[in-house]
C-alpha cells in the first residue's frame, strides 16, 4: 500500500479533475439508481401499510333490510373478530333550494361507532365528526363539489319513507361540514369511488329519531380471525343464518381481498416502472462511471514505468493506479446513498402517496446500504480490471493511426479541422489504446439509447391517459340504470333510440359475474342492434357468433389459455363450451361495489349466450338472484359534428319518465385505477431521460478535455503550422459532434426498439390497448439540442486546445 499512497500523492495534481467527473457521475447516477429502487420498494409497499393503519375489513356483508338486530347477529357469527356497520339512509341533498334526486349523489353514511374506528376514513381536510356531535357530516370530494362547500359549510338533506311504497318526504335537517374524507376502499377504479356524505354516531341516531323510516339497509365490515381464508365459512355461517330469518333474506358479500388485490395490482406497475428506470440508471452508471474510470487511469498510465523501473510488480503498479479510482467510487457512493435519502421523501409515487401512513426521510437499508454496497462492489471491481490492464505493456505505436478513418475524411472532402475533429473522436490520443475510444462511443450509444427509450415510454404513457379507446372507453356517451343493478327490461330502446336524431350506433352492456372453467370471473354482456359500438379487441377478431367470447389479458393468464382455446362457461345444464376468439380492453365498469370487468380483468360474450347462461331472457323482469345479468348500460355513438349532450339528455329523461326518477344518467368517463396511477407518473420518464442526458453530456466533456491534454503537443505542431486558435476549437467541436452524432444514429433506432418493447410489454400488463407513441419531432429536437449544449459544454477544453503553449509542448522534441 505504500507505493499506492506515494504514487496518488505524485499524481493527485494531474488526476483530480478527471477524479471530480468520476465522484459526479456515481453521486448523480448512483442517488437517481438508488433513489428509484427504493422508492419502488416504498411504492409498492405502501397500500399493504394503509390497509394495516386503517384496521381494513376482509368482507362487507349486504343487510338488504332496516333491522338493526340483524345487524347484530351478523358480527356475532363465529369466526368474526370485529365489525364495523354503516346505514344507508333515504336522504336526498337540497342543492341551491332543490332536491338532488340522482342516484349518484344521494348516498347518505350513518355510522354505528365502529366505522370510526375500524375501516377508518382518510382525512383529506380538516376532521372526522366527533363521534357525540349530532350536527356534524363529513364529505367526500365529490359531494363537497356538488353543495359547492368546504370545511366549516352547511349542507341540507331531504330525508324520504323508505317504508313507503311511494316517495314520501319526511323533512330536511341542515349539518355542518367539519371535513372532506376519503372512504375506504380507497385507490379502486373511478367508478367504484365512492361519493357519500358521513354521520357521526349521535347525529345517526338523531337522524333516525326524526326520520323513522329513513333506515333502507347497511353493509357491516368484518374482520375474520383467518383473514380471507374464513370467507368460505362466513358464507356457510350466513346462509345458516338467512334461512334461520327466513322470508326470503339474501346476505350479498363483497370480498375485499379481492378489491385489494385490484388495487395492489393497480399499483405494481408504477412501481415496476419506477424500478426498470432504477436499473436502467444502474447501467448507464456502469458505463459512464467505467468511461470516466478509463479516463481517470489514463492521466497517469504512461508514467508507470517509473514505478517498473523500481521493480514494483504489475499488481502493485495496477493498485498504485487504481487508488484516485477507489477513493473516487468511496467518495461517490456515499454522495450518491446521500442523494438518495434526500430524494426519499418524494416516495411513494402516484395516488398511493396521500394514503401511505409513514412519509417523510426513510433509510431503506436493503437498497440505500445493501444495493449501494452492491454497486461500490461493482464498480471497485470494474475498476481492478480496467487497472490491471493499464498497466499492460502498449502494442500500438505511437504514430499509428487507423487508415480508415483517414481514407473516409478525403474520400468526402472534409476540410482539414473537420477531418482532424473526425479522428480524434474516433482515434485514441498517441500511445493509448483504442478501448479508450470505444468506452466512450459505447457509453454515449448506451446513454442515448435510454434517454430514447424514456421519451418513448412518457409519451405512450400520456398517450394513453388521454386517448380513451386505448382504456376501452370505445363511444362517444355511456347512460346507466342504477348502478347497473336496475336494467332496460319492459322499455322498448329500439323505439326510442330510433326516434334520436345524429346516432349513428348504439350498444347494450349487461355485467355480472360467471364461472369459467371453474373460476368465478366477471363478464360483460354485449347486444350491437346497430353499428359496433364496443370494447376495442386487442388480438384475435371481435365477437361475431353467439358460441364466442373475448377475454381480457390477465384474465387470460389467469385460466391459463389462448386465443382459439374453448372454455366452460356457466354451471350445471346452461353452461356452455365457447371459443376464446381474442382478447378485449375492457372498460372499467359494471356493478357498482362489486368485482366487475375492468382493464386486464374479465370477459365480453353475447348478451343472448350471457341471458341463457343465466336461464334468462331479455324480456323478463328482474330476478333476486341474478337480475345483474340483465341489460343494464347504454352506449351511444353519434355522428361527426353531432354534439352527445342533447341526444343522451333526452334518451335519460325519456327513460326515467317511466323508470325511477334519477334512477337513469349519463356516466362520465371513468379510468381504471391503473390507468389512474399510471397518469400520476407525470414527467417521472422525462425527469429521468434529462438526469441521463446530463450524466452523458458531463461524461463527454471529461473525455474531451482529457483528450485534448493528451494531444498537446500534437495541437502545438498544427498551431506551429499556421492554425489559428479558432480552428483549434473548430477541431475540438468536430470531435464532441462526431461521438454525439454517432451515439445519436445508433442510439435513436436501439432505442426506439427498446423503448417501444418496453412500452408494449407494460400496456400488455395491465390490460391497455398497446400503442406506442413515437414522438419524432420532439426526439430529433432534442437530440440537436444534445448536441449543441454538448458542444457548448466543450467549449472550456477548446479554449485550453486553442491556447496550447507551442513552445513548452515542443521544447523536448
Amino acid at each position: 500500500m505504500a507505493p499506492a499512497r506515494y504514487w496518488w500523492r505524485a499524481t493527485w495534481r494531474d488526476t483530480w479533475r478527471s477524479t471530480l467527473v468520476v465522484v459526479v457521475l456515481c453521486a448523480i447516477l448512483g442517488a437517481v439508481a438508488l433513489g428509484s429502487l427504493a422508492g419502488a420498494r416504498r411504492t409498492e409497499s405502501a397500500y399493504g401499510r394503509y390497509l394495516r393503519s386503517i384496521d381494513a375489513s376482509d368482507v362487507m356483508v349486504n343487510i338488504p333490510e332496516p333491522n338493526l338486530s340483524v345487524i347484530a347477529k351478523v358480527s356475532a357469527l363465529a369466526g368474526v373478530r370485529s365489525s364495523a356497520a354503516w346505514l344507508g339512509l333515504a336522504g336526498n341533498p337540497v342543492v341551491h333550494g332543490r332536491e338532488d334526486d340522482s342516484f349518484l349523489t344521494d348516498d347518505l353514511v350513518g355510522s354505528l361507532g365502529d366505522f370510526f374506528r375500524q375501516d377508518r376514513m382518510t382525512v383529506l381536510q380538516g376532521r372526522l365528526p366527533r363521534p357525540g356531535a349530532t350536527d356534524e357530516i363529513a364529505l367526500t370530494p365529490g359531494i363537497a363539489k356538488l353543495f359547492g362547500v368546504g370545511v366549516g359549510g352547511k349542507v341540507t338533506y331531504e330525508f324520504n319513507n323508505v317504508a313507503s311504497l311511494r316517495v314520501e318526504d319526511t323533512g330536511v335537517s341542515t349539518y355542518r361540514v367539519v371535513g372532506i374524507v376519503a372512504i375506504p376502499p380507497v385507490l379502486v377504479d373511478q367508478f367504484d369511488q365512492v361519493s357519500a356524505a358521513v354521520m357521526s354516531p349521535a347525529a345517526t341516531e338523531a337522524t333516525l329519531a326524526r326520520h323513522r323510516n329513513a333506515f333502507g339497509f347497511s353493509w357491516v365490515g368484518v374482520r375474520l380471525l383467518k383473514g380471507s381464508a374464513g370467507i368460505p365459512a362466513l358464507n356457510a355461517s350466513l346462509t345458516r343464518l338467512a334461512s334461520k330469518l327466513g322470508g326470503g333474506l339474501h346476505f350479498a358479500i363483497r370480498q375485499l381481498n379481492t378489491v385489494h388485490q385490484q388495487v395492489q395490482q393497480a399499483i405494481r406497475p408504477q412501481a415496476v416502472a419506477l424500478g426498470a428506470f432504477g436499473a436502467l440508471a444502474v447501467l448507464a452508471l456502469l458505463v459512464l462511471a467505467g468511461q470516466g474510470l478509463v479516463q481517470l487511469l489514463d492521466r497517469s498510465a504512461s508514467q508507470l514505468d517509473v514505478l517498473r523501473a523500481i521493480g514494483l510488480t504489475r499488481a502493485q503498479r495496477a493498485m498504485a493506479n487504481a487508488v484516485a479510482g477507489a477513493f473516487a467510487i468511496a467518495a461517490g457512493m456515499v454522495l450518491g446513498v446521500v442523494g438518495a435519502l434526500a430524494l426519499s421523501p418524494l416516495a411513494p409515487v402516484g395516488p398511493v402517496r396521500q394514503f401511505d401512513p409513514v412519509h417523510g426521510v426513510q433509510f431503506d437499508v436493503t437498497v440505500l446500504l445493501g444495493g449501494g454496497l452492491t454497486l461500490a462492489g461493482a464498480l471497485l471491481g470494474l475498476l481492478a480490471w480496467i487497472a490491471w490492464r493499464s498497466v499492460r505493456a502498449a502494442r500500438q505505436s505511437i504514430y499509428s493511426r487507423p487508415p480508415a478513418v483517414d481514407q473516409a475524411t478525403v474520400w468526402l472532402g472534409m476540410p482539414t479541422v473537420a477531418a482532424l475533429g473526425v479522428r480524434y473522436a474516433l482515434e485514441p490520443p498517441p500511445g493509448r489504446r483504442r478501448g479508450i475510444v470505444w468506452a466512450n462511443l459505447v457509453g454515449s450509444i448506451v446513454a442515448v439509447t435510454a434517454i430514447v427509450s424514456a421519451v418513448i415510454f412518457g409519451a405512450s404513457l400520456n398517450g394513453l391517459v388521454s386517448h380513451p379507446v386505448r382504456y376501452g372507453w370505445n363511444w362517444d356517451a355511456l347512460v346507466q340504470v342504477q348502478g347497473g343493478y336496475g336494467n332496460f327490461s319492459g322499455f322498448d330502446l329500439n323505439k326510442l333510440m330510433a326516434s334520436q336524431p345524429g346516432v349513428r350506433g348504439w350498444s347494450t352492456f349487461a355485467f355480472t359475474q360467471v364461472p369459467i372453467d371453474g373460476q368465478l370471473i366477471p363478464v360483460l354482456g354485449l347486444a350491437t342492434p346497430r353499428g359496433s359500438v364496443e370494447p376495442p379487441t386487442v388480438t384475435g377478431h371481435p365477437l361475431d357468433g353467439l358460441n364466442e367470447i373475448e377475454l381480457g389479458t390477465n384474465s387470460l393468464r389467469q385460466l391459463g389459455k389462448h386465443v382459439g382455446d374453448t372454455v366452460v362457461v356457466g354451471s350445471g345444464p346452461t353452461a356452455r363450451r365457447l371459443t376464446v376468439v381474442g382478447t378485449v380492453t375492457l372498460p372499467s365498469l359494471g356493478l357498482l361495489l362489486t368485482d366487475h370487468v375492468s382493464l386486464g380483468r374479465g370477459a365480453m360474450l353475447p348478451e343472448s349466450t350471457l341471458l341463457a347462461i343465466e336461464h334468462l331472457s331479455a324480456s323478463q323482469g328482474p330476478n333476486p338472484e341474478s337480475f345483474s345479468a340483465l341489460p343494464s348500460t347504454l352506449a351511444v355513438d353519434v355522428d361527426p359534428g353531432t354534439p352527445a349532450a342533447p341526444v343522451v339528455g333526452r334518451i335519460v329523461q325519456a327513460i326515467n319518465l317511466k323508470e325511477q326518477p334519477g334512477g337513469t344518467y349519463q356516466v362520465q368517463r371513468v379510468l381504471g385505477a391503473a390507468v389512474l396511477n399510471d397518469a400520476q407518473m407525470g414527467d417521472q420518464p422525462l425527469t429521468l431521460a434529462v438526469v441521463l442526458t446530463a450524466a452523458v453530456l458531463v461524461s463527454l466533456a471529461a473525455t474531451v478535455l482529457a483528450s485534448a491534454r493528451r494531444r498537446r503537443r500534437e495541437l502545438a505542431v498544427l498551431k506551429a503550422l499556421g492554425l489559428t486558435r479558432r480552428q483549434l476549437r473548430v477541431i475540438i467541436a468536430w470531435q464532441t459532434s462526431t461521438t454525439l452524432l454517432i451515439a445519436a444514429a445508433l442510439g435513436l433506432p436501439i432505442g426506439l426498439a427498446a423503448g417501444g418493447w418496453a412500452w408494449s410489454s407494460f400496456a400488455s400488463s395491465i390490460g391497455a390497448v398497446p400503442v406506442t407513441v413515437i414522438p419524432l419531432t420532439t426526439l430529433i429536437l432534442g437530440l440537436l439540442v444534445l448536441v449543441t449544449v454538448g458542444n457548448a459544454m466543450t467549449t472550456a477544453p477548446g479554449v485550453l486546445a486553442a491556447h496550447t503553449p507551442t513552445a513548452d509542448a515542443l521544447r523536448g522534441e
